[in-house]
């Protein structure tokens, strides 16, 4: 008799011991982790500036479920952004990128995501400049093997812009 008093007791201790590790982590430890993300996202920026194509992917996650959204295009995986964004940074060469607003939250050791309000002027090869529009980005981060790497993106072009991009693509 004495054993099935036991035996639920320990089981009970056992599937408590199994529990997961609490995920909690302390304000001070999310100021680092976003003051990490935000060096990413800064260096990612850094690359578009100047139009480094392989240099802005490689902030890009390889993983199979990776992508970014923008525009007219979901693209799923980094070749398919390198395919999708080669000729359009072939004819720039460079980015004049101001940013109105940026946030960056951390939800756990390995996610957090950010939210980048950009006006953009870009310069041609040839020179010439484009018009100056507003965008937002969101994109998810994931910290693999010490690295941020962007797993999802998506950029919108501001409701103010709408109508110089619409101008452009005609």
């Amino acid at each position: 008799m004495r054993l099935k008093v036991i035996a639920p007791g320990a089981l009970l201790l056992l599937v408590g011991a199994c529990q997961p590790a609490s995920t909690e982590f302390t304000d001070q430890q999310k100021t680092e982790l976003a003051a990490e993300v935000d060096a990413a996202a800064g260096a990612w920026w850094s690359a578009w500036e100047i139009v480094d194509l392989e240099q802005g992917l490689s902030f890009m996650s390889d993983a199979s479920e990776s992508a970014y959204l923008g525009g007219d295009q979901n693209l799923y995986g980094v070749g398919a952004m390198r395919e999708a964004w080669t000729d359009w940074a072939a004819n720039l060469s460079e980015q004049d990128l101001d940013y109105s607003e940026s946030r960056t939250f951390v939800l756990a050791p390995d996610i957090a995501f950010t939210i980048r309000n950009v006006t953009g002027i870009a310069t041609r090869k040839d020179g010439s400049i484009r018009p100056e529009i507003e965008s937002v980005e969101t994109a998810v981060w994931v910290k693999r093997d010490g690295e941020w790497k962007i797993l999802f993106g998506h950029e919108s072009v501001l409701r103010t812009s709408w109508k110089t991009l619409l101008d452009l693509d005609s």
